[in-house]
């Protein structure tokens, strides 16, 4: 299994960059991994919240095969442990 991750925008954080960058030194021994950080989407302020997330929503397809799971982590969403997310993700 290969699992990518899709993110909009990158950190300027520093401290952030650093967990990121450990975490995915960590997750290499368990499962193929990718993270790819997508451009964020220009002249937002012109464009109401909904159209905003249906350009990234296209912005996101772009780099989704057919054949792949797309799962969307949203804040407002499911909420999963940890164990319940990795049994969701071997289904």
């Amino acid at each position: 299994m290969k699992i990518k991750l899709l993110a909009i925008g990158k950190t300027d954080s520093r401290e952030l960059q650093k967990l990121v960058d450990v975490y995915l030194k960590r997750l290499k021994h368990y499962v193929k991994f990718e993270l790819q950080l997508l451009p964020d989407i220009k002249n937002t302020k012109n464009l109401s919240a909904s159209d905003q997330m249906e350009k990234e929503a296209e912005l996101i397809l772009k780099h989704v095969e057919s054949s792949e799971a797309l799962y969307l982590l949203d804040e407002n969403g499911l909420e999963y442990t940890s164990v319940d997310f990795a049994k969701l993700l071997q289904k």
